[in-house]
């Protein structure tokens, strides 16, 4: 397995460029929505990391067709969002960073050609400003967010089975694992906390790992020390580990694991 590889990743530096990819992963977020059936916590609106870029995964045709199956695919690599089907040759619309409303059409377009006819309405978020989309940032960002992936799954192997998914959140554009913790803690209520990665917000301005926790939101802070050497939000409701703190590092891997173990009892 390769090693873990966290790039420099500073905000400034790709802001445009990540604004349009999360616009991008709102539409194929939207478009699993409406073509899966409901699962539970709503995991059904976000997207999963595969080896070539964020996806629906496989959704069954909407036709009555229990053997057909299609997947829209967001390829960095490639810079290409990708329609995959177990009955018609891949379809790809090239990603130029032109607009959220245009890239919907030609969605929707290629989707109809293979004969789905997807129930979406126009999402509130389209719209028709062209936005950048530097293929060389989009990279170093999935390099960041797939080494992050490798440290959640060692996390949710260690937790067992009372953890979700690891999924990107459209909505946010942040990388989760859940771990549904229920009477575990005692004092504050904490019925679940959230374990993940963000490029940067309001609450802090730059990428960070972070950890949350629900329903009390400001729970962490009721019980970690003080003297703890990571970091609050400036609302208490993220627990966060700088991703500066770990760019370049040679034990990286050891210093994020430590960070998300330090909450697990």
């Amino acid at each position: 397995m390769p090693p873990l590889i966290f790039p420099t990743l500073t905000l400034s530096d790709w802001r445009e460029t990540r604004d349009t990819l999360h616009k991008y992963c709102r539409l194929v977020g939207a478009i699993r929505e409406v073509m899966s059936k409901p699962l539970p916590h709503a995991l059904h609106t976000n997207l999963v990391l595969s080896k070539n870029g964020f996806t629906t995964s496989s959704i069954t045709k909407d036709d009555g067709s229990a053997d057909k199956f299609f997947e829209v695919v967001l390829d960095v690599h490639h810079r290409r969002l990708r329609i995959e089907s177990n009955y018609r040759e891949p379809l790809n619309i090239a990603l130029t960073g032109q607009s959220l409303n245009a890239l919907c059409d030609e969605t929707c377009s290629l989707l109809t050609d293979i004969g789905i006819k997807p129930p979406l309405e126009r999402p509130s978020f389209l719209e028709g400003i062209r936005g950048q989309f530097d293929s060389k940032q989009v990279k170093i960002y999935w390099k960041a967010v797939s080494s992050t992936k490798r440290v959640l799954k060692k996390i949710k192997a260690e937790l067992g089975k009372e953890t979700g998914p690891i999924q990107l959140h459209v909505d946010s554009l942040t990388l989760s694992l859940v771990w549904y913790c229920r009477d575990i803690y005692s004092g504050p209520l904490i019925e679940q906390l959230e374990m993940g990665f963000s490029t940067g917000d309001d609450r802090y301005p730059e990428a960070y790992f972070y950890i949350s926790s629900f329903p009390d939101v400001r729970a962490l802070k009721k019980i970690i020390p003080d003297e703890s050497r990571y970091l609050f939000t400036q609302d208490d409701s993220k627990l966060i580990l700088p991703y500066s703190a770990i760019t370049g590092a040679k034990n990286s891997k050891k210093k994020l694991l430590d960070f998300y173990r330090s909450v697990i009892k």
